[in-house]
């Protein structure tokens, strides 16, 4: 009798301890599929820290049996709390030691990017884990809304590519002097700025 319930013991905590796994690990969200239908569930994209995982396909739970999962393929979009992610064409090449990256459809890959900011303007983050370190990293893009193409807004610890965002930015001259003036100081406050002053 004594065995039988430390074994009970036991399988209660290792169930009551997956349920609290589980339910800090997926937040609620849905998915909007290539067919623009949008589906409810609850999402996690990734496993938890340490050596946590950024998944290449979102899981969902909902009123199946198991999990569904969804590439950049099979998607538009997802959101999981406040957070959206789309799903965009993406590609990059290089040309006399630059490196462009475009999204054009057909050309590269579809990948999932969050999207910080949107309007004329949008804001992507690329989020990657980095092999080395084992860190989560992300990069961020900009994308105006009628072209193909993308820049990538910082270069590491140096900051802004000033140089590259004065041109993206050549329509809005009073954003790029306030640029080198050093007036905004994340990406999300140059987007907003475009998106609510020029046109």
């Amino acid at each position: 009798m004594k065995h039988f319930l430390t074994i009970y013991f036991l399988l209660l905590f290792s169930i009551h301890s997956n349920f609290v796994f589980g339910q800090s690990t997926y937040q609620n969200g849905f998915v909007v599929t290539n067919e623009n239908d949008t589906i409810f569930g609850q999402l996690r994209d990734r496993s938890p820290e340490p050596f946590g995982k950024i998944f290449n396909k979102v899981r969902m739970k909902g009123f199946w049996i198991f999990d569904r999962r969804f590439g950049p393929k099979d998607l538009n979009s997802y959101t999981i709390g406040k957070d959206v992610y789309e799903s965009i064409w993406y590609d990059s090449y290089t040309e006399l030691f630059t490196v462009f990256h475009v999204s054009v459809p057909n050309r590269g890959e579809r990948v999932f990017m969050r999207l910080a900011v949107n309007g004329n303007v949008k804001l992507y983050w690329d989020e990657y884990r980095d092999p080395e370190s084992g860190y989560e990293l992300e990069i961020p893009f900009f994308k105006k809304v009628n072209s193909d193409e993308m820049i990538r807004v910082t270069q590491g610890i140096f900051g802004f590519k000033k140089k590259h965002l004065a041109n993206f930015f050549s329509d809005c001259p009073d954003l790029v002097q306030k640029m080198h003036d050093g007036y905004f100081e994340v990406p999300e406050h140059m987007a907003e700025f475009y998106n609510e002053n020029c046109h």
